[in-house]
């Protein structure tokens, strides 16, 4: 049974990920096990995404052509695609107001082709966890924290890349990372810990700085992304080095699109390009501390297993912790499954639920975690 499950499971995986310590990634795991060819879709489905692609695109150009006639500018279409587990296939949301380039129109068909094409992973996934939703229950060990936690002993001793995901807007994620450093630091005082983190900028305008380098104390002030994350300073301080993932130039460039309509930068597309560029940063600091221990805290998705794009390679070397504020969150697929498990919704007045799977469940990484804390919050 169990090797069938993970021939599914392969099958499954449809987009190369990051290839992490080991290499290969598993697009070429797929074809060592399968065979050439079978990290493609079905021809059918891919028939059908390309159809749907080339539908969206003759309406958009006609609605294109349409507005510079009438107004001299550039409108984006009004109509959205909305799709299951909207956060792992993010199409192009409405826009009720001109003035956006051709290069803006090109942007939104590039991640609808690619959010078109990873819906029919995500459908797969939800498929085959609803499958085997009890053999995973099964397996998963769920825990009421209620004194002070050991973060630090969730984290294999092999692990040398421990990438840390949270839900934005919550300062008791922020704090459970922070103590989680800490921890780790005491438990192994003679190991050098590098953290890379979305929350400060690679380097400042005018981009004078070498990116993938640690922050100065002095820098760190015009870098970070948000004052909420001053605890970095901190780090700085106890001999922790801080080094920056954010892509300055990206972040600005897109600037006009970050509105409560549209976040561009939170797109599959705009997933790639901001996770292609971090990936440069990990291994070139990788080649130059090649025995540190990396703590990459970003947002969930980044390093969700199972997300497009993902920084995160499930490998003995690599441990994946996510950070919730409430509860799983239905928008995801395994929080979409579990919706009316108990330990789905953390509850008021206690500690966090400590979600873990054993290290040799191959649940983990259909699930996008080792271990998961879901931290029983009121508001942010």
């Amino acid at each position: 049974m169990r090797i069938f499950l993970t021939f599914l499971f392969l099958l499954s995986v449809t987009v190369p990920v990051y290839a992490g310590p080991g290499g290969g990634g598993w697009k070429t795991a797929v074809r060592k096990v399968l065979g050439p060819g079978t990290s493609r879709l079905p021809s059918t489905t891919a028939t059908n995404v390309e159809r749907t692609i080339q539908i969206q695109l003759k309406r958009q150009q006609a609605v294109l052509a349409a507005s510079a006639r009438r107004t001299g500018k550039v409108m984006i279409p009004t109509e959205g695609w909305k799709l299951p587990c909207q956060n792992m296939a993010v199409c192009s949301a409405k826009i009720k107001s001109g003035g956006f380039s051709q290069e803006d129109l090109e942007f939104n068909l590039k991640n609808d082709r690619l959010a078109l094409r990873w819906y029919e992973i995500v459908r797969r996934d939800l498929a085959l966890m609803l499958r085997q939703k009890e053999e995973m229950l099964r397996e998963l060990k769920v825990t009421q924290l209620t004194h002070r936690p050991d973060y630090a002993g969730l984290i294999p001793a092999e692990a040398k890349y421990i990438f840390v995901g949270e839900e934005h807007g919550f300062a008791p994620l922020r704090e459970a990372f922070e103590t989680l450093v800490y921890q780790y630091q005491k438990k192994y005082p003679h190991r050098k810990i590098i953290v890379l983190t979305e929350f400060v900028f690679d380097r400042t305008l005018p981009l004078s700085e070498k990116t993938g380098w640690p922050v100065s104390t002095l820098a760190l002030r015009y870098r970070r992304v948000s004052p909420d994350f001053r605890f970095l300073d901190k780090f700085l301080k106890r001999g922790i080095d801080v080094i920056g993932l954010e892509d300055e130039r990206y972040f600005r460039n897109h600037q006009r699109l970050i509105s409560p309509s549209f976040r561009q930068v939170e797109s599959v597309y705009g997933m790639k390009q901001r996770n292609e560029h971090w990936r440069r940063i990990i291994e070139d600091v990788r080649q130059r501390e090649p025995e540190a221990i990396f703590f990459i805290y970003t947002g969930n998705m980044h390093v969700h297993y199972r997300a497009p794009f993902t920084l995160a390679n499930a490998s003995s070397q690599v441990y994946v912790l996510q950070l919730l504020a409430k509860d799983l969150g239905k928008d995801l697929p395994f929080g979409n499954v579990m919706q009316d498990e108990p330990f789905a919704q953390a509850q008021n007045g206690e500690g966090p639920l400590l979600l873990q799977w054993p290290r040799n469940s191959f649940y983990r990484v259909l699930s996008g975690f080792d271990g998961g804390l879901v931290f029983p919050i009121s508001g942010k």
